[in-house]
């Protein structure tokens, strides 16, 4: 046997040891979850990590439906809540990749009615201030809450985009509310998380392309970036894989045994409607930390991405970019940890999201459940330990690569 066999055989031999150390770390991963699942008393779940820009695992746990022996596979679509904000910031950020939009554009200039703080009428609202929160819009809540779908037989919302938007915010509209819809600061004074701040980013793409916001983002988005089962209505959905919300017994809750929701929607979509698996979702992650590249193809210029992750008022808002936090977790501990990345986390009836994503070592991590607390801090702190066991998940299969 010449010395380049032996060569080629030990490689094999490296690779193939590789393979089993990646398949029993990824048993073990899988172990992990189920535990965690379990004493989080989750539903369902489903996660996955990415390394070296990558998608290299996903796990799907648990069921769709409580009581229903329907088990979740890797194909089950999830509404994920708030991390839908980034990707309907994606469609605006494709705008501006192709010259289509400014970000310091007045949205007053783009609109095709007026949108106005009432507290300050000469201040103007910028698309760059809606899309890091620093909108001054408010979500008024008594408005809000009674629009979603859910306890009312579910499916998606009979109101429009733009219906909802002029009768929110425009004076005279049926929701307008210049003491609860607005905040009695200028814009770009203080962060506030505003829903129909993103609702209306939605609707500004659908006013700057021509085309429903839906519609734009499976045609110029979704199916360029092979994001093939993720849709933001009910009705685009082709078939019954799809996990349904829980409530669960927790302390602040007022009711005995797990609660199975409705399958909901409501008129400002684009701030948490989207459908979708962490397979899918992943393209976009892969994205943020490939320079704009995903799968060989160049979506968005390399100095998009710069800005899309760029602290825009460091001054005003520590650690906003556009659409992601630096500090989503808001957990000292876990920030003398962890390194402060791109995250963004979602919690609506029934459903729990996060994603956190690393550019420089090009990693990332996405969870999915369909059965939260009802407190938003609650549901970060069960989330920490898993958001770190994914990247340590994808830092040993960067070694090993």
């Amino acid at each position: 046997m010449n010395s380049l066999t032996i060569k080629i055989l030990l490689g094999i031999s490296f690779l193939c040891t590789l393979n089993l150390q990646a398949q029993s770390d990824h048993s073990k991963l899988d172990k992990y979850f189920e535990k965690k699942m379990k004493s989080a008393g989750r539903i369902g779940m489903q996660a996955a990590y990415i390394a070296n820009g990558e998608l290299i695992w996903v796990g799907s746990y648990g069921i769709k439906t409580d009581q229903k022996e329907d088990l979740i596979n890797d194909s089950t679509l999830f509404m994920v809540a708030s991390i839908s904000k980034p990707v309907t910031a994606l469609a605006l950020m494709k705008l501006y990749d192709e010259g289509r939009v400014s970000l310091d554009a007045d949205i007053n200039d783009l609109l095709p009615f007026e949108v106005v703080n009432p507290y300050f009428l000469e201040e103007k609202i910028t698309v760059r201030m809606l899309l890091t929160h620093l909108s001054s819009i408010r979500d008024n809540w008594k408005i809000l809450e009674p629009l979603y779908t859910l306890g009312k037989g579910g499916g998606d919302s009979p109101m429009s985009l733009e219906e909802f938007l002029r009768a929110y915010l425009v004076e005279g509209g049926q929701f307008y509310d210049s003491a609860n819809n607005f905040y009695h600061i200028q814009p770009l004074e203080e962060e506030h998380y505003s829903n129909v701040g993103y609702a209306l980013i939605g609707y500004l793409v659908e006013v700057i392309s021509g085309k429903p916001f839906n519609e734009y983002m499976a045609e110029e988005i979704f199916e360029p970036l092979n994001m093939d089962n993720t849709y933001w209505f009910l009705s685009e959905v082709p078939d019954s894989n799809i996990a349904t919300p829980h409530n669960l017994p927790y302390k602040e809750t007022d009711f005995k045994g797990t609660q199975v929701l409705d399958h909901f929607g409501y008129p400002s979509y684009p701030s948490g409607q989207l459908r979708t698996t962490v397979s899918d979702y992943a393209q976009f992650v892969k994205l943020m930390v490939n320079r704009g590249m995903v799968d060989d193809f160049q979506f968005l210029k390399e100095e998009t991405v710069e800005e899309f992750l760029k602290v825009q008022y460091p001054d005003i808002a520590k650690w906003r970019a556009i659409s992601w936090s630096m500090n989503e977790f808001e957990n000292p501990i876990y920030n003398m940890i962890m390194p402060r990345r791109p995250s963004h986390t979602g919690l609506d009836p029934g459903m729990n999201s996060v994603v956190s994503f690393d550019p420089e070592t090009r990693s990332g991590v996405i969870i999915f459940s369909n059965s939260p607390t009802t407190t938003f801090r609650t549901e970060k702190i069960i989330y920490l330990d898993m958001v770190k066991r994914l990247f340590k998940e994808a830092k040993l299969n960067s070694k090993q690569k």
